[in-house]
């Protein structure tokens, strides 16, 4: 986990750099990540560039965690989101207008 400063503002970064299987325990790792991100008040930026498609846990790790956000003022977006990563959010019907997520 990286932090840095965004105008002023620190902003967790987590990367994310999907292999071909993610098992249960790599999901509960990061959904950790993203629960100590929250509880610090950190808003959280997700690079994804060499990502490949997203299983749909790991989306609903994503859209859990960015409405949580949203409801404490903060938000989760994701930063350079790779072809495949934004087909498989369209694949399961992800609308960024009805979204806390954000893509960038």
């Amino acid at each position: 986990m990286l932090s840095g400063a965004i105008l002023g503002r620190v902003t967790m970064v987590i990367t994310v750099s999907l292999p071909t299987f993610l098992g249960r325990s790599e999901a509960a790792t990061f959904r950790n990540q993203l629960l100590v991100a929250l509880e610090q008040k950190e808003s959280i930026a997700v690079e994804c560039a060499e990502a490949g498609p997203l299983p749909s846990l790991w989306v609903q790790l994503l859209h859990s965690a960015a409405a949580s956000a949203k409801a404490r003022g903060l938000s989760v977006s994701l930063k350079a989101a790779s072809v495949e990563c934004r087909d498989s959010l369209r694949a399961i019907g992800f609308d960024p207008a009805h979204s806390a997520l954000v893509l960038e």
